[in-house]
């Protein structure tokens, strides 16, 4: 993906990124790789700096406006400087910054997710998505006896060594459970069964090759980080019910679906109730929060003292006033109704643009999250139809509206906020179509 510096004709200009390299370059010198996580590095040929957001726009130190439509990889789902999210946030700042102890914000989120969330009876906070999948493990291990853990090529949940497997792994690594980069000894993921997805079929076999041994199943309901692949009829279903044949727990990784694809996540989306489901993102709109949701005898583990949950800053009271505003926000009647509309007008969009201009492409997802694949005729349904996606394409498509200040992540993701709204579809409809006319 290469940035122009030239000046494009009429009312066009490319884009300047001659401060941003400047504080990179000074980044790099004391910021080991230049950026605080890696995945940064490839939103764009020179890592962009950001000065300030607002809904959904961000404005860099080159003084140049952008559309945005990656939320900072989903948490910015009521877009920045949201006047309801900010006066909850400086309300509590006032207040306390955080106590260590107990208040009264953290049983008025919890009686919220358990209002918004379908089935779900008991939730503990932490902060982040990789540590809510780290407790839910521990949680359906302790209520187990099991050790192993099944999950699926192509998914992701976190960072931690024994779930950062088989996350995008190569063709050779199909089939077995592979680390997705370095410093990963095989031991910390010798308990994790890696699978196909939408294949009940390989589910079932790995409940026989390892009888008693399966504590849970992990899943993202919607394979949003790995192209956005829709369930097939009735898988989820099928998981949730073999988990229960074989004693198992199962588990909804929810980190980005959570609060994002409707109010009450998956859960609500597919009407179904899995032992846990995990959440972070969304459900605050851009501050560190976390949660494992799920069946009240789910947490006996805990009660019981089997097992421990711990963090200093679990429902922390300023990240905690954050979910609280966001959800009410979110559950402002209409507001799926329009990210949702908004969404599936841009991915008619893109569709209609690249059949006039002669591309082969499909979008897959939903309307708030959704993923465009370059050189597929079919929605892909798993990971190794992922693979065959044009990626090449896609970047040169991501360049041309980048040059257009439309700022995307660069997988082929787009995620919609409550914040965008006709004013940005009368902006990024033309970007897309000449964007595709570049492609040409």
């Amino acid at each position: 993906m290469s940035l122009n510096t030239t000046t494009r004709s009429g009312n066009e200009h490319v884009i300047t990124t001659k401060t941003s390299q400047e504080m990179y370059e000074r980044a790099c010198r004391s910021l080991a790789t230049g950026v605080s996580t890696g995945f940064r590095r490839r939103v764009t040929p020179v890592p962009m700096y950001f000065v300030r957001g607002d809904g959904p726009y961000y404005y860099d130190v080159d003084g140049q406006e952008f559309l945005d439509y990656g939320l900072s990889f989903g948490p910015l789902i009521v877009g920045n400087n949201h006047p309801t999210l900010t006066e909850a946030v400086n309300r509590q700042m006032k207040l306390a910054y955080t106590f260590g102890a107990q208040h009264q914000g953290e049983i008025d989120l919890a009686e919220l997710m358990v209002k918004v969330l379908p089935g779900v009876e008991r939730v503990i906070f932490a902060n982040t998505g990789s540590e809510a999948v780290q407790s839910a493990l521990r949680l359906a291990r302790a209520r187990t006896g099991r050790d192993m853990v099944v999950k699926f090529e192509g998914h992701y949940h976190g960072w931690h060594n024994n779930m950062l497997v088989s996350n995008h792994p190569t063709t050779e690594q199909l089939g077995r459970a592979s680390p997705s980069c370095g410093g990963q000894p095989p031991e910390e993921y010798a308990l994790t069964i890696a699978l196909p997805w939408n294949d009940l079929s390989a589910v079932r076999r790995a409940f026989e090759e390892h009888p008693d041994r399966i504590a849970a199943i992990i899943t993202e309901p919607i394979l949003v980080n790995g192209g956005s692949c829709m369930p097939v009829d009735g898988y989820l279903k099928g998981l949730i019910d073999l988990c229960a044949e074989h004693g198992a727990v199962s588990i909804f990784d929810e980190v980005i679906t959570g609060f994002r694809v409707a109010l009450g996540g998956a859960r609500e989306m597919f009407g179904l109730e899995p032992d846990l489901s995990t959440y972070a993102k969304a459900m605050a709109g851009g501050f560190s929060m976390a949660a494992v949701a799920g069946r009240g005898e789910m947490f006996d583990v805990l009660e019981d003292g089997r097992t421990g949950h711990f963090g200093t800053y679990n429902g922390n009271p300023i990240s905690v006033a954050a979910a609280i505003a966001t959800i009410k926000i979110l559950s402002e009647p209409g507001t799926f109704k329009r990210m949702n509309a908004h969404g599936d007008a841009i991915r008619r969009r893109i569709e209609q643009a690249a059949s006039e201009c002669g591309q082969t492409l499909v979008t897959t997802g939903t309307g708030t999250a959704f993923t465009v694949h370059f050189g597929l005729t079919e929605a892909p349904r798993a990971w190794t139809d992922v693979m065959k996606t044009d990626e090449q394409a896609y970047d040169r498509f991501r360049a041309a509206l980048l040059q257009r200040k439309i700022y995307l992540l660069p997988d082929g993701r787009w995620y919609l906020g409550a914040t965008h709204t006709d004013r940005e579809l009368e902006k990024v409809f033309p970007a897309i179509d000449q964007s595709m006319k570049d492609l040409a």
